[in-house]
């Protein structure tokens, strides 16, 4: 039954290019304009709508009250660097034999000390200077997981995530679900660029049920959309205008190829490598930068009135910019990546077991 689920996400991954992470998510991207508790998307500031089990029971754990104040705005969603991960001792004694260890087995974030390694591996280059093509692919498969046709260029990043579930899988009682390395990889991807913020890693998401409704496609914002398209759209899963604007600055380390085929592989700034700022400065200027290829919703949504001001917020180079930046997008990423988790008291703070951020050049 296992090797047929991901069998059968394999070959979506293949096909179609698209991976659905866990039970609940492509409901919820499908009620765009229902019944979702949601602010005025003009609001200033981001968005402190609880979700799932916070908003129907309230806090039960300490990784649900953790959560719950990202989610308010009360604590930052970054992780701070004095926060590490060792593995139990028996682990470390077993040494190369430790991921097989039944200490490691009941520690739910021991495989992820193994894990993680791997995904540092894939997602940096030129010696950690910058972040790859498949840190690229991670990010944006952890926004786009529940789409379909708007997956196109993703199957590689699927096989590799797929590959990790399959190797990692044979050593725990409890394997990573593919949902988790979807999402994990997504942070440890961000973290690689330098520049991105160490943001909270929770695990503990069940994957998506093999017989469940593949989820309808226009779920995404085409890049020819207008501002007040995408902004009901982002509305309808609880995201302000503030959020918006935020998780817009990860095409800082992106690339089209499908959106304008005689630009493909073209980077939407200037340091596509990095995870920096200079990607709403070059969208917001006169004329794109030789070399850098400008989305037309993200110059709509720099030019808008609702979201103008917001962009020019993140159009500075200097570190206090920098630092607001990733903050903000921190938090909105945090909240992206529990949509349609419904038991949130119930995840596992693994957040120890990333890397270090990394500062800009």
């Amino acid at each position: 039954m296992l090797r047929a689920l991901f069998l059968s996400l394999l070959f979506l991954a293949l096909q179609s290019h698209s991976v659905n992470a866990y039970p609940g998510f492509h409901t919820l991207l499908w009620d765009l304009h229902g019944h979702i508790a949601r602010q005025v998307a003009a609001d200033s500031g981001p968005s402190t709508i609880l979700l799932a089990d916070l908003a129907e029971k309230g806090v039960t754990t300490p990784v649900g009250r953790t959560i719950h104040d990202i989610l308010r705005g009360n604590t930052t969603a970054i992780v701070d660097p004095s926060v590490t991960y060792t593995r139990p001792d028996a682990v470390i004694k077993a040494g190369l034999g430790g991921l097989d260890h039944p200490a490691c087995g009941t520690d739910t974030c021991c495989i992820w000390s193994y894990i993680v390694p791997a995904m540092v591996d894939a997602f940096s280059e030129n010696g950690g200077t910058r972040c790859s093509a498949l840190a690229r692919s991670a990010i944006r498969i952890g926004f786009h997981d529940a789409a379909r046709s708007e997956n196109r260029g993703l199957a590689n990043i699927a096989d590799l995530i797929l590959s990790w579930h399959s190797e990692f899988s044979q050593y725990s009682p409890n394997p990573p679900s593919v949902a988790d390395l979807i999402q994990v990889g997504a942070i440890v991807a961000t973290v690689t660029c330098p520049g991105g913020p160490r943001i909270r890693a929770f695990v503990g998401r069940p994957n998506f049920p093999k017989k469940g409704p593949a989820p309808p496609e226009g779920l995404i914002p085409k890049p020819t959309a207008d501002p007040k398209t995408i902004i009901a759209m982002m509305a309808a899963k609880t995201f302000t205008t503030t959020d918006l604007v935020a998780l817009l600055g990860a095409h800082s380390v992106s690339r089209q190829f499908f959106t304008d085929l005689e630009f493909a592989g073209f980077p939407q700034d200037t340091t596509d490598g990095v995870f920096d700022t200079k990607f709403y400065a070059e969208t917001d200027a006169p004329s794109a930068p030789v070399g850098v290829y400008r989305i037309a919703s993200d110059v709509a949504l720099a030019g808008d009135p609702m979201t103008s001001a917001l962009w020019k917020n993140y159009s500075g180079s200097d570190a206090a910019t920098q630092s607001r930046w990733t903050g903000a997008y921190a938090s909105a990423y945090v909240r992206l990546s529990l949509l349609g988790v419904a038991n949130l008291n119930g995840l596992t703070d693994c957040s120890g077991v990333l890397p270090q951020s990394k500062a800009l050049p």
